[in-house]
């Protein structure tokens, strides 16, 4: 299963996607390759009650709903949101403990990763310097579509180097194969909930993976986006 992990809309500050602009590029990209969905990964949104269930049954197209945090370090794409974690964090908040929340999101029964840990964030480098100062960690985004080669090799990298996991996400903001369909996770798991995210994360096989280009003629662009 080919899932984007990273993915903003209107929903997040600095975004102008929506969801079927998404959905049409993908449906139009499924007749070279498999893509089976996204994650929305909103900064600092989350939206309980969203229905998302509605794109599988029309279009057949999963989505799920998920965060991105900031911390005092950095982002923090947080997966498996539920009633503890909005108990106890305020999401809305700008600068959350980096060295800390990972493993306090892990006991709430959420999985937090660091995102594009080698551009405008520090993760990274703290993780480089001192692997044991940030507390239960254990997955990194890998591969980010926006990100340059050589923040990616880092990230993979770092990875390599403390057996951590890693995921792929596009960080995507614009309906644009620039954006979106650049980079994701293939799952060995089937994956149709956000609990079942969870626990492939946790127990599951997965790995990071740059998406296969298709020619932009042949996909629904709106226009030329700048960078």
């Amino acid at each position: 299963m080919i899932l984007d992990m990273h993915v903003h809309t209107v929903a997040s500050d600095d975004s102008t996607a929506t969801i079927t602009g998404y959905i049409d590029l993908i449906l139009a990209y499924r007749q070279f390759h498999p893509f089976d969905g996204f994650v929305l990964t909103e900064h600092r949104t989350y939206t309980p009650g969203l229905e998302l269930r509605r794109y599988w049954d029309e279009y057949g197209v999963l989505l799920l709903q998920g965060v991105e945090m900031d911390t005092n370090l950095g982002h923090l794409l947080v997966y498996g949101i539920n009633e503890r974690v909005l108990e106890r964090f305020d999401l809305t908040k700008r600068m959350h403990d980096g060295r800390r929340i990972i493993a306090e999101l892990e006991n709430l029964g959420a999985v937090a990763v660091p995102s594009h840990p080698f551009r405008e964030s520090v993760f990274g480098s703290v993780i480089e310097r001192n692997f044991t100062e940030v507390a239960g960690i254990h997955i990194l985004e890998r591969y980010n579509g926006q990100n340059s080669d050589k923040q990616n090799e880092r990230a993979e990298a770092l990875c390599a180097q403390h057996a951590l996991r890693g995921l792929g996400g596009s960080d995507a903001h614009y309906v644009h194969p620039a954006w979106f369909l650049t980079c994701a996770t293939v799952f060995d798991d089937t994956i149709t909930s956000s609990e079942e995210l969870v626990e492939a994360l946790h127990y599951g096989h997965y790995r990071p993976v740059t998406l296969p280009a298709v020619d932009a003629t042949h996909l629904p662009v709106p226009g030329p986006v700048v960078r």
